[in-house]
């Protein structure tokens, strides 16, 4: 049963991708810088959306998110590791391989606990370009590597094998002095009755992967009920073209400023379902507030929730 509902869900998440996928309209895609860093000794590009420290979403120009924090304890994080004194790209501890919903890798998440690599007086440093490279220096007395609760959703999108196969244009320069980018389809939603634009990127269930185009990152499903989420609602029975899923918050703005404390790039996926299937023309449901109201009136069903996790930040929303 929950496979079934895994897989209608990420057939339904990949309607609303595939009705923008192509369409001329200014706000269907978005073009993002590519971040270089290093896994196993070869380089890797990710985007970076969010981070849980305000310090550091105001450094990096990302969303200030900081219920992201508790993804840590509830094992939903991979590692990055920063160095802190020696100019160089940040190193992970894993990678998809391939990238989409083919993904083998079950420890690879786009969630990174931050850990700080500092170099010792009296080392030279050099570039480290694996985790194992950093445990090395660290047991030679190297480096010290102190982990931190800071929090960042950087979702890989280059490897050496593979490319996220969602994107619409990938441009690696070769040059340092230009930037490398990647361009994603926009996906409409509804939040508070009007218009919101999310990026898909990861999926903790492999249907819903396989649906959206998107990577399956299993380690994603720890999330579920931890308090690093929030929700998201398909809505099933309407037949309305012009309906979308519907989002219970946003930031307030986009950016390191945002002050809404219950915004979450990760959604858990709660469905809701016309009692009657006949009512596909119905008004469209554009608020988690209607979608209560509808419930109370016997008109939907909400839930029960399959566990299931998208990784989906919010690049652009409405003013309040």
């Amino acid at each position: 049963m929950k496979t079934t509902l895994a897989r209608q869900i990420g057939v339904f998440l990949a309607l609303s991708l595939l009705a923008l996928t192509g369409v001329a309209e200014a706000r269907s895609k978005i073009t993002m810088p590519l971040v270089k860093g290093f896994y196993d000794g070869q380089e890797i590009y990710y985007i970076n959306t969010e981070a849980s420290d305000a310090g550091l979403a105001a450094a990096d120009g990302t969303t200030f998110v900081p219920k992201l924090t508790n993804a840590i304890t509830v094992g939903a994080t991979a590692d990055l590791f920063h160095v802190t004194n020696f100019a160089q790209p940040n190193i992970v501890d894993s990678v998809p391989n391939p990238l989409g919903p083919s993904n083998t890798v079950t420890d690879y998440s786009p969630l990174w606990q931050v850990h700080l690599v500092t170099w010792q007086t009296g080392f030279t440093p050099h570039a480290l370009t694996s985790e194992d490279a950093v445990i090395a220096a660290r047991d030679a007395g190297m480096v010290t590597v102190t982990a931190t609760n800071i929090v960042v959703n950087c979702a890989v999108m280059v490897t050496p094998w593979s490319r996220f196969p969602g994107a619409i244009e990938i441009e690696i320069e070769a040059d340092a002095q230009e930037i490398s980018t990647i361009t994603l389809p926009l996906v409409k939603g509804f939040v508070n009755g009007k218009e919101v634009f999310y990026i898909n990127t990861e999926a903790s269930d492999k249907n819903v992967a396989i649906a959206d185009g998107t990577t399956f990152a299993p380690k994603l499903m720890y999330a579920h009920a931890s308090g690093a989420e929030a929700d998201i609602f398909p809505v099933f029975g309407n037949a309305n073209p012009a309906q979308h899923n519907i989002i219970d918050s946003i930031p307030t703005p986009v950016g390191p400023t945002n002050t809404d404390p219950q915004y979450s790039p990760l959604w858990d996926v709660v469905p809701v379902r016309f009692v009657n299937q006949s009512m596909a023309a119905y008004p469209l449901i554009r608020s988690v507030d209607m979608i209560h109201d509808l419930e109370t009136r016997g008109v939907v069903t909400v839930g029960p929730e399959p566990g299931v996790i998208v990784n989906c930040p919010v690049v652009r929303a409405p003013k309040k």
